[in-house]
């Protein structure tokens, strides 16, 4: 592995938790901040920090070669809601992507855009590299199991999640009662569970799941204190995600949230393809 990494930077803290642990791991971190996504925070974590506004991929590349980043992360949230934003400016090498892409999912569009990048000799990493020891293991991880009925619930979000996100359209479906009461779209996970407690009030199951084709340099499954605390304030009883294919950051803070809220926290094997 080379010496330096590049972190593409969206929303939230996974960029942080990539950044702290790339240079406990002795590397030369440059963060590249996608303007208007990226937490400031992220500036004070790594050895060199550069911004660029989203659609701007050809200053991307300038600014990952004028610093030598032979290998990037894409880490952090950027939804494809950026594609109706009349704000957003798309530069040359943007639209060549876009009209290139077999289609506008996830897959599709960083999947270009990863191959663009590999044509200037920069490798995208598996965006799980440097936080192995956060991915979810098998089976149940809080104090609370679940009951029978959420068993069952488990088993019918799984189906419906692992469709879903094959269908790159989300990762996150919450059931009640063995009915599917939301599933993820545009709006996110957090949103998702909100609607779904706003339908359905408590003694929800959320479960979240990986693509069978899931491309691991992006769009990894998280989970976080954040989406934690909306499931426990939305009703949610029981979350149970796909193991090896999710992160969960800040583990023990994450599970002493699910032990106060009395939830139930559960890695899933994932179904035979």
């Amino acid at each position: 592995m080379a010496d330096r990494c590049a972190i593409i930077a969206g929303s939230g803290t996974f960029p942080l938790h990539v950044a702290r642990e790339a240079r406990r791991q002795g590397l030369t971190v440059i963060g590249i901040g996608l303007a208007g996504w990226v937490d400031p925070a992220l500036a004070s974590q790594v050895d060199a920090y550069e911004e660029v506004a989203i659609g701007q991929l050809g200053r991307l590349i300038d600014e990952l070669k004028r610093h030598q980043a032979r290998q990037a992360i894409m880490a952090g949230k950027v939804t494809k809601e950026i594609l109706f934003d009349s704000r957003a400016r798309f530069d040359a090498e943007s639209l060549a992507i876009l009209a290139r892409a077999k289609g506008v999912s996830v897959n599709a569009l960083l999947g270009a855009i990863g191959d663009r990048l590999a044509q200037e000799g920069i490798t995208l990493l598996d965006s799980s590299t440097f936080l192995q020891e956060c991915l979810c293991p098998v089976g149940l991880l809080s104090r609370r199991a679940p009951t029978a009925q959420e068993q069952e619930d488990i088993r019918i979000g799984m189906q419906a999640a692992r469709q879903l996100a094959s269908l790159d359209i989300g990762q996150t479906v919450v059931v009640k009662n063995r009915v599917v009461v939301a599933v993820e779209a545009l709006e996110g996970t957090d949103a998702t569970i909100s609607r779904a407690g706003q339908l359905a009030g408590g003694d929800l199951v959320v479960v979240k799941m990986a693509s069978p084709t899931q491309d691991r340099r992006f769009d990894l499954p998280i989970l976080g204190q954040q989406t934690m605390a909306v499931a426990a304030s939305s009703g949610v009883r029981c979350l149970a995600v796909e193991a090896r294919a999710t992160l969960l950051l800040d583990k023990p803070a994450l599970l002493a949230q699910a032990d106060a809220a009395g939830l139930c926290l559960i890695g899933l094997e994932p179904p035979v393809a």
